[in-house]
């Protein structure tokens, strides 16, 4: 469906198709038979949900979907994923254990069991049992009173709450937390392991997002049975049922505001003649993250008293980005021992150093100091070929020179940066795993400035703003609400809530309970 193939006015418009934008589309479809208007800059509706393929249909990747947490029956966000697809999307528990941590000197291993997870790190630290102990309390403590907060009062909990259930009048950063209570830096890298899930090492990231995200996971983690692909393909039908409409290759230039209100949205075609049209609503969901929608959608005309500090924050705490290797095999990479778990390899425990390092590897013969590997094709049962992907963190600025060229069209120099790159990380694997490049096939490499082009995202961070400790200190931030200061406008995805597939599920619920006022909604979810 192209631009022209639709009318002007909706209920609602949602500006981005991403896991945000498609949960609150769809319960607002069922619970209040909106009209909705979904735009979507990329040619591939869905997000970081949708999957892309590549020889003529033979490998399939998911772009952002490696695992999810909490999809066992009666998890919240089995609950909702169950609401938004009706129950037409199913969830595989990955196998035990579903997390390999690699180090120097040790490996951990973490099972989707709360039980096994205390008794392995206490086993394996037994000096530091009553600090697991009250860790493991911390993060259950913390992280309910965080996912209440989003739910009822539609913000985070400021930062002097989790404060007085910590008993810790300094602790803040994850780091803060681990120097008062633990000892041992091997115990405190494992700990940390996960921090390539929100994008941030101890030093910087608020403790209540690090807390939430381990109970996030603390049952194991889950694959969606087809792909991700399958999550909009199971939401489509059910927008179309009250006269909704999905536009991909539709880029969103300007909220339309008339006398405080919004009235709509001005977008334009990206393909054919690249024509612009007006779309009408009362009502404006943007899931393009909040410095793209108050920087750049909103007119500069029209006032926002935090612009500014906004515009400070991002310069302050610019997130890292990542680069991902999508490799297609011949044959199953199960015959190196891989069972789909993902594999964490650090170069030390320190994850604080191994952030700092991130980028010296691009020029430098160092050791490639964060590694994540998936393994798509072992996770889905569905799955008709091999596939592996390899993803490491690093920043935009290594690729902004080439940032304004044409997608795919960005010349000889930057293929043959890419191309040093994607051999320097087969050869990594290869010194890890004898072998397993002989299984290469295809190979492709995505970066930031290919995030940034498809998404609109600064710098192409894929986990949209800094999860820092100023982010929860609502009058310091308050760009991070749903609502916003203008009428009718409100945010969803990550920025509302917090980073990952999850994180802006939870933000979908959040808006949709923001434009109803529908309480009835989360109770239905609950019960």
């Amino acid at each position: 469906m192209n631009i022209d193939q639709v009318g002007n006015e909706f209920d609602i418009i949602f500006i981005g198709s991403g896991m945000g934008s498609l949960t609150t589309a769809s319960l607002l479809a069922q619970s209040a038979g909106k009209k909705v208007l979904i735009l979507e800059k990329h040619f591939q509706p869905g997000g970081f949900t949708h999957e892309f393929q590549r020889k003529q249909g033979k490998y399939h990747w998911d772009v952002g979907i490696h695992y999810v947490g909490d999809m066992h029956e009666g998890g919240l966000c089995k609950k909702i994923s169950d609401k938004i697809t009706r129950g037409q999307l199913a969830w595989k528990r990955m196998k035990d254990p579903f997390e390999r941590l690699v180090f120097p000197t040790r490996n951990f291993d973490i099972y989707g069991d709360p039980e096994k997870f205390r008794s392995d790190l206490i086993n394996a630290f037994p000096e530091e049992e009553e600090a697991i102990e009250r860790y493991l309390k911390d993060i259950r403590k913390v992280s309910v009173l965080f996912g209440k907060a989003i739910m009822m009062r539609l913000s985070p909990p400021p930062l002097d709450s989790l404060i007085n259930i910590l008993g810790e009048g300094n602790v803040v950063t994850l780091k803060d937390y681990f120097d008062k209570n633990f000892k041992s830096e091997d115990l405190k890298g494992i700990l940390a392991a996960q921090w390539g899930d929100y994008g941030l090492p101890p030093s910087k990231v608020a403790f209540a997002m690090h807390a939430t995200l381990v109970q996030h996971y603390i049952n194991g983690g889950y694959y969606p049975v087809g792909g991700a692909g399958k999550i909009f393909d199971t939401i489509e039908p059910i927008l179309q049922e009250n006269g909704g409409a999905v536009l991909s290759s539709v880029e969103a230039k300007e909220i339309l505001i008339k006398e405080g209100k919004v009235v709509g949205v001005k977008a334009k075609a990206l393909r054919g003649e690249g024509h612009e049209r007006d779309f009408f609503a009362p009502v404006v969901i943007s899931c393009a993250g909040a410095y793209p929608t108050y920087t750049k959608l909103i007119p500069d005309s029209y006032p926002i008293s935090f612009r500014k500090d906004l515009k400070d924050f991002y310069n302050r705490e610019r997130m890292t980005t990542s680069i991902c290797l999508y490799l297609g095999l011949s044959e199953s990479p199960a015959k190196f021992g891989f069972s789909g778990e993902n594999y964490w390899i650090f170069a030390s425990p320190d994850h604080d150093k191994n952030f700092s390092e991130r980028n010296d590897w691009l020029s430098e013969s160092d050791e490639i100091p964060n590694l994540y590997l998936s393994f798509p094709s072992l996770k889905n049962p569905e799955a008709k070929s091999h596939t592996m992907d390899v993803i490491t963190f690093t920043d935009y600025s290594n690729f902004a020179e080439w940032k304004d060229e044409p997608w795919k069209k960005r010349g000889e120099e930057y293929k043959d940066f890419k191309e040093r790159i994607i051999n320097r990380i087969l050869t990594t694997l290869e010194s890890r795993f004898p072998g397993l490049t002989k299984l290469v096939e295809f190979a492709e490499l995505s970066t930031p400035i290919t995030n940034e082009h498809f998404t609109s995202h600064p710098d192409g961070a894929i986990y949209g703003l800094a999860c820092v400790p100023e982010r929860y200190k609502k009058e310091k931030c308050p760009w991070f609400d749903v609502r916003t200061p203008i009428e009718g406008l409100y945010l969803t995805g990550a920025d509302a809530a917090s980073p990952g597939i999850a994180g802006a599920m939870m933000g979908g619920l959040a808006a949709a309970l923001a434009v109803t006022g529908n309480a009835n909604l989360l109770r239905e979810l609950r019960n």
